[in-house]
């Protein structure tokens, strides 16, 4: 590799806080995971709860493909997606957490944060938010300023 390429290797994962290949990969899964929020497919097929993020989300083989076929392996068929912790055979399901009174976890956080913090959301059992509205407004500012650049695209 040319010291040019390397510097611009150097310069990309720098920009965009890893590797180039680890950023194109997060790029792929959160691609994916959007597809199946909006298609209502993100879905855990083990546990049949819904998976929230593309960070929980697993992509795994319904049947082991492994020293049986690989036809098995390319098989859109036999994949499915499920929570990172129910794609464990060490562990069955997600762990269960254990809340302190008065909280709720927040899964973008990846911590407890007090009740206050999250909005309604009477379809889940804790009936709050799975994110705290700090991370909502976060999230939706991103989301924000991304449609306002396909907005501008669109006109361009």
């Amino acid at each position: 590799m040319s010291e040019k390429n390397s510097l611009r290797q150097k310069r990309i994962a720098q920009q965009l806080g890893m590797p180039h290949g680890t950023a194109c990969s997060r790029l792929r899964k959160n691609i994916l995971f959007n597809l199946l929020e909006k298609h209502k497919e993100n879905m855990c097929v083990r546990c049949g709860r819904k998976i929230e993020s593309a960070d929980d989300m697993s992509i795994e083989h319904i049947k082991p493909w492994e020293n049986i076929s690989a036809d098995l392996f390319w098989d859109l068929n036999n994949i499915a997606f499920s929570h990172c912790a129910c794609n464990k055979p060490e562990r069955p399901g997600p762990v269960p957490r254990i809340c302190p009174e008065g909280m709720n976890w927040c899964f973008r956080h990846q911590k407890f944060e007090p009740r206050e913090a999250f909005a309604l959301d009477s379809s889940r059992p804790s009936q709050l938010d799975h994110e705290c509205k700090v991370s909502k407004a976060i999230r939706n500012s991103f989301r924000d300023r991304r449609a306002g650049s396909e907005a501008t695209a669109s006109v361009l």
